[in-house]
């Protein structure tokens, strides 16, 4: 199947290598966004915690005094920008295809910084700061770009980055800074930070009281996702003791009664169910998906390996416009 896609990929190949020197000799422009901005995106198609850390970043926004605003593209549902207002209170979300009148629209309604969530392969746009997120366990990886594999762009990209943050879930803190350590000469700025994406603690789909991360140490269960990479996800569970059985729907799926079903018989009566921050937000309205059963493992971004580095770009990036740019009126949607 993927020798039959290599010729696909490679047509993908070449039309984002045309997309790209249009935009590196000027044919194409860039344009600045009217606050203070920070970008992230991945180089490949989901699992490496780009929408954790998007929220992470502005919560660190919000703790330099300014109030955040979150920019998404607006993918199926509006999962994602349920999921970025519940974790980050108070900031502004828009999601609209249109980053440039997206942000206009936040800065309208009180954003005086803003996180472009999944932007890196946006051109059009020119952020105060980029960062590229890639896995810890891909690496190693036959790079397969789409749609022969999970890749947008090979590593080149990374030469217009700042910075390249490699996330890790299952990986060591040790094999996430190395890989940091050997990625950052391929930025514009030779930084690279490694963040761990840990499981903090679990949270009853319905509401109630929080389980600790331990709580699940010798429970059976099943995981369910709807997320790129679902098999990192599980093995965090069976890092904590637990002993689940992968029920895989594919990212962004849009949960049904009979799903929740499909879960609940195989996690059996005294099983759990254990579901992602972003696959929550699709079934807390599913029929089936309400009983004590149901737990939401909340991640928690940890900074090990490039801390202060970011944190001094972060300094220069998000902080207030002493001649603000005025955003202008967003142009009609047609």
């Amino acid at each position: 199947m993927r020798a039959l896609l290599l010729v696909p990929a490679a047509i993908y190949r070449a039309g984002t290598a045309l997309r790209n020197a249009a935009y590196d000799v000027g044919l194409l422009r860039s344009r600045r966004l009217p606050a203070p901005s920070v970008g992230v995106g991945n180089l490949a198609v989901g699992g490496t915690g780009k929408t954790p850390l998007a929220a992470w970043l502005a919560g660190e926004a919000a703790r330099r005094g300014l109030r955040p605003g979150i920019l998404l593209r607006g993918y199926r549902g509006g999962d994602e920008a349920t999921e970025h207002a519940e974790r980050t209170p108070g900031a502004v979300v828009v999601a609209d295809p249109d980053r440039h009148r997206g942000a206009a629209r936040a800065v309208r309604e009180g954003a005086q910084a803003l996180v472009l969530d999944d932007c890196l392969q946006r051109r059009d746009l020119r952020t105060d700061l980029l960062l590229a997120v890639v896995a810890a366990e891909s690496a190693g990886e036959r790079r397969w770009l789409l749609p022969a594999g999970p890749w947008r762009e090979g590593l080149g990209a990374l030469g217009r980055c700042d910075v390249v943050v490699v996330s890790y879930k299952v990986a060591s803190a040790e094999e996430a800074a190395s890989e940091a350590r050997r990625l950052a000469p391929r930025t514009r700025l030779g930084v690279g930070v490694a963040a761990g994406l840990k499981l903090a603690r679990f949270l009853p789909l319905t509401g109630g009281a929080p389980l600790a991360a331990g709580a699940l140490e010798g429970r059976d269960g099943v995981a369910v996702s709807g997320i790129g990479a679902p098999e990192r996800f599980a093995a965090q569970l069976e890092a904590l003791g637990a002993r689940v059985r992968l029920l895989d729907f594919g990212d962004h799926h849009a949960y049904t009664a009979a799903d929740a079903a499909a879960a609940a018989a195989a996690a059996g009566p005294e099983g759990l169910i254990v579901t992602t921050a972003k696959d929550a937000v699709k079934l807390r309205g599913v029929r089936g998906a309400q009983s004590p059963a149901w737990v939401v493992a909340e991640l928690e971004v940890r900074v090990t390996y490039g801390e202060s580095d970011l944190a001094r770009l972060l300094d220069r990036a998000v902080r207030p416009q002493s001649n603000p740019v005025t955003a202008p009126a967003a142009p009609p949607v047609r």
